[in-house]
């Protein structure tokens, strides 16, 4: 093998594993709603009860542990005994690292403190640790400890190791980390807007839950009355008046500008029904819950060079709201139930505008998606054979996707829908033996295939897929929101 084709399978393998990364991010992630809006909803300026908002605080408190053990149980493939390990681990982690750092008055400086990136570690070590001990065979008299019941016990000892690595040479570090973060925070409106650049631009390889792990929450340093917590996210809800600038300009996009550029593919489809019955849904779901990807698939692989614009407009957002000092955040995402969550929040300010200069972004975004359509003939949603080559409904809606009608014939009796379409899932990606891993992510399969050539994507397209990526080996197949129950029935038939 040559060297340039070994560093190619290198960095398809390395790219694979940053998008498990991304991935299995996602899981602690998603507890984040029902935190913000427990912690919300529990504050005197609304329900005034105490007891509520402690409950949504004590996972903002915990978000490390949650992390450490999210990780652990994702990248290990739902094993139990991986997320006791993450917990266990943590737990072990924390103590030492508590203890090693420098000590106020006979307790651990507050102010020293790794934020959830003690919880990415550990759950990475945690899954590593597995996936390397889960079948081990011990001698004769230790055999009870054997197998899963050893990873625990390993990943206890590598995280004390590491909590006393880290709790020796954090302390310099966070300075290092914090400075940098200054920097960021003090480059004002061109800060924010690169932040809203690069979230939007490492959508289509996944990895923008990775900047936004740094942002949400380790970005900044705020003293709130239940202790030192960092991110953008977390300060925010701990009372932060400073935060929010890099969550506001999302709003603008996502309830506004999206929806914007969905009215305008629907205005310029030949298929006028068709592209309401794909975007109509998804505009609603933009603009009520901040979930923007069925729209931004809708578009990405048939026009790239509009999705290049969205990610400037999105920039654009996040730097004319930090110039307008409009500082309110999100629990999930910039939709409107978040905005309605949190504009009579203390720390949020210039929320009015939101309005304002979203009718702005809505034409704007009408405005130029109408004019790339037209100058381009772009192939978005219902416009046909025309300019996609593929039938008017290639991006179907989630309960419509599935084998087409002439094969139903040849599915085993008894089969369910959804595992039909796992199987001619299976098929188009070039047969089971093609996968060597798929995991299932919020709205695309992630896949490392043998033999990339072997897929066929008409015929994922044809089962609803609204694009595939390829990076090499290393394949994204757009299913929607359905592609965490696939990767699940893809994985069973992998086993046979």
């Amino acid at each position: 093998m040559s060297t340039t084709a070994a560093r190619g399978i290198g960095w398809e393998r390395a790219l694979g594993a940053l998008q498990s990364l991304g991935r299995s991010l996602m899981l602690p992630i998603a507890v984040l709603p029902a935190a913000a809006l427990l912690l919300r909803l529990g504050q005197q300026d609304l329900l005034d009860l105490p007891w509520m908002a402690a409950a949504g605080q004590a996972i903002f408190d915990n978000l490390s542990m949650i992390f450490a053990v999210g990780i652990a149980f994702g990248l290990a493939g739902g094993d139990g005994a991986a997320a006791l390990a993450g917990l266990v681990g943590f737990l072990v982690f924390d103590g030492v690292f508590k203890a090693v750092i420098p000590q106020v008055d006979g307790e651990p400086d507050p102010n020293i403190n790794m934020g959830v990136l003690s919880g990415i570690i550990v759950g990475l070590v945690a899954a590593g640790l597995y996936r390397r001990f889960h079948d081990i065979r011990l001698p004769d008299y230790l055999a009870f400890f054997g197998g899963r019941r050893f990873v625990p016990i390993v990943t206890a000892l590598a995280a004390l190791v590491l909590g006393a690595i880290f709790g020796l040479v954090w302390p310099p570090v966070q300075e290092v980390v914090n400075a940098a973060g200054q920097a960021i925070v003090g480059l004002g409106a061109v800060g924010t807007g690169i932040y809203g650049f690069l979230n939007r631009l490492l959508i289509p390889v996944g990895l923008h839950h990775v900047l936004n792990t740094y942002v949400w929450f380790q970005l900044g340093t705020y003293q709130g009355p239940d202790g030192t917590v960092h991110g953008d996210l977390t300060r925010y809800f701990a009372g932060d008046p400073t935060a929010g600038f890099f969550m506001s300009g999302f709003f603008l996009v996502m309830m506004f500008g999206l929806p914007g550029a969905c009215l305008a593919m629907i205005v310029h489809a030949r298929y006028r029904k068709v592209a309401v019955g794909i975007l109509g849904s998804a505009a609603f779901a933009s603009f009520l819950t901040g979930i923007t990807e069925p729209i931004e698939f809708a578009f990405l692989f048939v026009a790239p060079l509009l999705y290049l614009v969205h990610a400037v407009l999105t920039g654009l957002a996040l730097a004319i709201a930090t110039l307008m000092n409009i500082k309110i955040g999100f629990g999930f995402s910039a939709g409107a139930i978040d905005y309605f969550l949190n504009f009579t929040k203390e720390n949020t300010t210039g929320e009015g505008w939101i309005w304002v200069l979203g009718a702005v972004y809505f034409a704007v975004y009408y405005a130029v998606f109408s004019f790339f359509i037209k100058r381009f003939d772009l192939a978005t949603p219902g416009r046909g054979e025309a300019a996609t080559g593929l039938s008017a409904d290639w991006i179907l809606p989630e309960s419509q996707r599935g084998p087409r009608p002439e094969a139903k014939g040849r599915e085993p009796a008894g089969e369910d829908r959804e595992d039909a379409l796992a199987r001619s899932v299976v098929d188009a990606l070039g047969g089971r033996q093609n996968i060597e891993s798929c995991e299932g992510c919020i709205t695309r399969l992630r896949l490392f295939v043998g033999d990339p050539e072997r897929i066929d994507e008409a015929r994922l397209r044809e089962l609803g897929a609204s694009g595939v990526v390829k990076r090499g080996k290393v394949v994204q197949v757009v299913m929607g929101t359905q592609s965490d129950r696939i990767a699940e029935r893809v994985n069973r038939l992998r086993k046979g």
